[in-house]
């Protein structure tokens, strides 16, 4: 199998893409038993937290003895961290590929199994001490100790052991890719019982991860394993520790140049061109990097400097292109517009650092360019679409079509198909699937208001336990921001028809207002919405 990559390299200050092919080249011998050397490490790990701290004045032979002995440990986590990254980096779903790969899958899947089964919390031993602290009235210091030593997994120990002890912060890579796979491993898990998906495939998934708990059991630990490493990188990647970085074309070594372009998950780059005109003036593209990790961008986001908030991906690159030609300046900029922000790291997802990228964005911004007033994104609406789709498929929506739109509206939805439909929805969705249907002036003029509508709807009604249906509504809200205006036709790519028919909305961050609006929402749900959405609601 051939895999086209994409590959930035520096010559002269210049920077070039081009295509490569490369075969994936068949994979060794582990150097290391995994399985083995993770349980040396964690009966290292439990020794250690067992041992009393005393400072040595005088070294002594057995000083140096213990001395070689924290040497061996590093080289020993930091053997395992090298075996468990050199492991293929695939999805769950894909790990049914090829026998190579298959047989360093499968160490993968042993690895986690003997995770939960030997170095999980002890449900029973914790119950059994309760019982036995409640029946004798033990309830001490000491006895509290005890159980709160119970309660924290073994494996939770051994994480922080193998983050003291391995050389060049591999310790940090590995509790990244380990939380990675772990995740991939929980969502096909949860999403395959879900859907009662009998596949072959999913069925020797759960066979490969079959152990001598339940289905049930099995997912609660990972689940409980995921949150333990979660909560480690939350306190390993807090702000304080994050370095913000501007690239640029010129000065940012080429292979974070490649990662960023790789990895953009928002607007994919389309040419080199495209590539400098996000580097270029009236751009700006900030990232995060963590110490452990200097060459590899944590989370990035790109900025666009204009004079009012956009309306449309054509204004963004208009505004640049305005201050390339030397018609407005970099400096007269009143609106810093954030259009694409992408996680690098699913290993990360959930840490938050989105949030803070944001706000020191933003802060940067404001010392670098003293008349920026107005802070907004231009987001896609990502599962708009499917949305629409789902409800319509389930009848749901249907029924609420005279809930939604006015009589008025109703008759224009069924105007618009030859063909006697089921609802009016259904010729609403059997146009948008039509190619091209928004380069009919007439159809896109007849479709504004009625996806404006829905979107609206999508956006501020359709919520699961009060909140946001949408992932994106979901994380600028709670970062603080409101949601401004709702535009039509704003990213007329094939992505963005595809996803959500070219509809984007504008979330404002006002500054004073960023952390009211984010306890408010925290505390009671609450969104705050401006006339830019809510107006489209109206009937």
């Amino acid at each position: 199998m051939f895999i086209r990559r994409l590959v930035l390299s520096t010559q002269h200050q210049h920077v070039h893409l081009r295509v490569l092919s490369t075969t994936p080249g068949s994979a060794g011998d582990e150097t290391i038993n995994l399985l083995q050397s993770f349980r040396d490490i964690s009966e290292r790990s439990s020794i250690s937290s067992r041992r009393d701290k005393v400072r040595i004045v005088h070294p002594t032979i057995e000083d140096q003895s213990k001395r070689n002995t924290r040497i061996s440990a590093a080289n020993l986590t930091s053997n395992l961290c090298r075996a468990y990254l050199s492991l293929p980096n695939t999805s769950l779903s894909q790990w049914r590929k090829g026998d190579n790969e298959q047989q360093q899958v499968d160490s993968k899947q042993q690895f986690m199994r003997v995770l939960l089964d030997e170095y999980a919390t002890d449900i029973n031993e914790v119950s059994s001490t309760m019982k036995a602290m409640q029946s004798h009235s033990s309830f001490t210091d000491k006895t509290i100790r005890r159980l709160r030593d119970l309660c924290t997994p073994q494996y939770e120990r051994t994480f922080q052991y193998i983050l003291h002890t391995a050389n060049d912060d591999l310790g940090v890579a590995f509790m990244v890719k380990l939380r990675q796979d772990i995740l991939d491993v929980i969502y096909h898990m949860k999403f395959a019982q879900k859907a009662e998906d009998q596949d072959e495939n999913n069925e020797k998934i759960k066979a490969a991860f079959a152990t001598t708990l339940s289905s049930t059991q099995y997912l609660s630990k990972l689940q409980a394993a995921e949150r333990c490493i979660q909560t480690i990188l939350t306190s390993l990647f807090r702000p304080g520790v994050l370095n913000l970085k501007r690239i640029t074309y010129e000065e940012t070594p080429a292979a974070i140049i490649e990662q960023i372009a790789l990895k953009e998950a928002v607007h994919p780059l389309q040419s080199l061109n495209d590539l400098r005109t996000r580097l270029g003036p009236g751009r700006r593209c900030f990232a995060f990097f963590h110490p452990a990790l200097p060459h590899k961008p944590l989370v990035f986001v790109h900025v666009s400097l204009l004079q009012q908030m956009p309306k449309s991906m054509e204004d963004i690159h208009a505004g640049s292109e305005k201050i390339v030609q030397g018609i407005d300046t970099e400096e007269d900029a009143s609106c810093a517009t954030f259009y694409s922000i992408t996680n690098t790291e699913p290993g990360l997802a959930g840490v938050d650092l989105g949030n803070h990228l944001i706000k020191s964005v933003v802060k940067q911004l404001k010392q670098e360019l003293p008349k920026l007033d107005t802070f907004c994104t231009l987001s896609p609406i990502p599962n708009f679409s499917k949305w629409l789709q789902g409800k319509i498929a389930i009848q749901q929506i249907i029924h609420d079509a005279t809930r939604i739109f006015t009589k008025e509206e109703i008759r224009l939805l069924e105007r618009l198909s030859s063909s006697k439909p089921k609802s009016p929805l259904d010729s609403l969705l059997e146009l948008l699937k039509t190619p091209k249907w928004h380069s009919d002036e007439e159809t896109a003029t007849l479709l504004k208001p009625l996806l404006l509508k829905l979107a609206a709807y999508y956006l501020t009604i359709d919520t699961h336990h009060g909140r946001p249906l949408c992932p994106v509504a979901k994380f600028h809200i709670r970062n603080g921001a409101e949601m401004f205006r709702v535009n039509y036709l704003a990213d007329k790519s094939l992505k963005g028809m595809r996803t959500s028919f070219g509809m984007m909305i504008n979330y404002h961050y006002p500054l004073d207002e960023i952390e009211s609006n984010h306890a408010q929402y925290e505390m009671t749900g609450d969104v705050s919405v401006r006339e830019g959405v809510f107006k489209w609601l109206e009937d």
